[in-house]
């Protein structure tokens, strides 16, 4: 008897795969009420298993160019779990022939009743070329020069960032008809602490992913998973990290067509031309759920990439190669250096979420769950086309190091790929965290001159500038700087103001407000930060400037002032009353509190 059913299920199985690779299509004309079929999915492992499904009616322009064919299904798997996140893009076939994709449902269903999108407006896929006002391209939220500086000068990165990441997930595609929305698809995440997934999962529940925790199986894959080839019904992943950490949307294989693969019959996120990894996947088991029922799965090896991601489905290439970002991070602390290493796909509003991701796992593990800490980050991006990286330096203290060094990092990258003038092309990311359980904040207690002998400060004299700074639980100790007042200093009244980077920051943003007209300057906005970890010394004096076409003008003659804030050319002119002449500044590995502005009077040279 036991080798009777064998046999049988091996007669099975060989069907399903010779109809996967041979099936026709049938036409939606054809589709009627009452015809009965079935569908190809994987509910464990990667064995292709068949549920049955009844034709209930066909809806015709439900949505702009869509139709959606109306179907009940049924297997012993559906009656216990319903409509599975991740059996979109399953083939749906009658009389041998496909008709279309399992994708589409509706919330609070009584019944497993589903909608499937015709496999002849899937394959129209292949004719779309690259989209450049696919729905969340435009919609994807930019971050100015103002709010972005404005976010790190005041140490709000992890608020902005809730706001820009709640922003993406509510422009989302959603259904044009009525009620029905896509399957879920479940977004398997791999080696990450457990309340970073718990922490990020909202953003990704609002693009209609259902996060769920995973493994990996890309260093050790199965026979089967390390095979190039797919068949209809197979589990797939759109993965959108990889290597030390993974995160990839799982679906299903609706239909092949040489090298392209079609899958999921409903968007990814409907962002037109993408360049996604395209890997094979395992399905551990099913999770029953009242909520929404998914599939665990493995993430396998990458052979190919996603290339379309449109209304009707995704489309993908075997043997493509997508380019990703490669990342490495490096955690040094209490013990033993760490060092990650993941690859990012790109996409000016995906990217900083997985981003942040990977670097709040990082940290989580780089440091205990409660009390003080500090954590120094160095950070270098690369950008394609430029000689010189961008190189950024920031510390925070305190129980906020958890929630702004993700933002802080997610914010820089987001900045930079969204700018409007042209796309920015990250190279490589680097980044270096240094951890220290104890809290070092050194507390400025005061700052003083020493004028010269004569009394008098000069344009051309150097004036001594000394502190006094009071570590946490520490003993104070004192920095001095040399500070040269400029030969072209203007006479009169003038200040120094002695403080951390941060401060310099606000300060100088609000002063000299960013207007950047090109990327260049988009990244001379980010070589003006200075970190909080550094002690400066600024003079500031009054001035007639302006800032027009994205540069500052210092010191205008009141001619030439006037010619300027005249010009409209170049969009709207900021006018400067005040700007920092000389600026020093000196890294203390403390995260630097306090401020001391001291007067001067500047004498003109007899």
């Amino acid at each position: 008897m036991e080798r009777r059913l064998l046999a049988l299920s091996l007669t099975l199985l060989t069907f399903l795969f010779a109809a996967a690779a041979t099936a026709e299509t049938m036409p939606l004309s054809q589709v009627q009420k009452g015809m009965r079929g079935y569908g190809v999915t994987v509910f464990e492992g990667n064995r292709l298993d068949k549920f049955d499904v009844e034709i209930l009616g066909v809806l015709h322009n439900i949505g702009p160019g869509q139709n959606l064919i109306l179907a009940k299904v049924d297997s012993p798997v559906i009656q216990r779990a319903g409509v599975i996140a991740g059996m979109s893009g399953s083939p749906i076939y009658i009389d041998g022939k496909v008709i279309g994709a399992l994708a589409w449902s509706w919330q609070f269903e009584k019944e497993p009743v589903a909608g499937i999108t015709p496999i002849e407006e899937m394959l129209k896929i292949a004719d779309l070329g690259a989209s450049t006002s696919s729905a969340v391209i435009a919609a994807t939220p930019r971050i100015s020069a103002s709010e972005f500086v404005s976010a790190i000068a005041n140490q709000k990165e992890a608020e902005v960032f809730e706001k820009l990441e709640s922003g993406f997930a509510s422009a989302s595609p959603a259904s044009t008809m009525s009620g029905v929305r896509p399957i879920a698809v479940p977004l398997s995440m791999s080696s990450f602490a457990p309340d970073t997934i718990s922490r990020f999962s909202k953003y990704f529940d609002a693009m209609g992913f259902v996060a769920v925790p995973s493994g990996s199986t890309t260093a050790g894959a199965s026979s089967s998973l390390s095979k190039a080839e797919f068949h209809a019904g197979d589990a797939v992943g759109a993965v959108l990290l990889n290597g030390d950490f993974n995160v990839a949307a799982t679906g299903t294989v609706t239909f092949i067509d040489g090298n392209r693969v079609y899958a999921f019959g409903h968007p990814f996120l409907d962002m037109g031309e993408v360049s996604f990894p395209m890997a094979k996947s395992e399905i551990i088991a099913v999770m029953p759920s009242l909520a929404s029922s998914f599939k665990f799965a493995n993430t396998g090896a990458i052979v190919g990439s996603f290339r379309q991601d449109r209304s009707t489905g995704i489309m993908g290439m075997v043997g493509d190669k997508a380019d990703m970002i490669p990342i490495d991070l490096t955690v040094e602390g209490s013990g033993p250096v760490k060092a990650y290493h993941v690859n990012i796909i790109r996409h000016s509003m995906l990217s900083p979420l997985i981003l942040a991701m990977a670097a709040d796992s990082v940290v989580a593990n780089a440091q205990r769950a409660a009390g003080e800490r500090t954590v120094v980050m160095d950070s270098e991006i690369k950008l394609k086309g430029f000689d010189e990286s961008i190189r950024l330096r920031e510390g925070w203290a305190g129980a906020q190091a958890r929630q702004a060094i993700p933002a802080y990092l997610a914010l820089v990258a987001g900045y930079v790929m969204s700018n409007e003038f042209r796309v920015a092309d990250i190279e490589s990311i680097k980044i270096h965290l240094r951890h220290d359980d104890d809290l070092k904040i050194a507390k400025l207690l005061e700052a003083s001159i020493e004028p010269p002998a004569n009394g008098r400060i000069t344009p051309g004299d150097t004036v001594k500038v000394r502190t006094v700074l009071k570590p946490f639980r520490g003993e104070p100790f004192v920095e001095s700087f040399d500070l040269k007042i400029p030969d072209n200093q203007t006479p009169g009244s003038a200040y120094l103001l002695v403080g951390s980077g941060s401060l310099a920051n606000q300060i100088d943003f609000s002063l000299v407000p960013p207007d950047p007209r090109t990327l260049e300057q988009v990244i001379a906005v980010l070589e003006r930060l200075r970190p909080s970890t550094d002690l400066t010394v600024g003079l500031y004096s009054s001035a007639e400037g302006a800032v027009t076409a994205g540069v500052y003008l210092p010191n205008l003659p009141p001619s030439m002032h006037a010619v300027v804030s005249a010009d409209s050319s170049n969009g709207a002119q900021a006018s400067v009353k005040y700007h920092a002449a000389q600026h020093l500044a000196r890294p203390l590995g403390y995260i630097v509190d306090g401020a001391v502005k001291i007067d001067l009077d500047i004498k003109p040279n007899i």
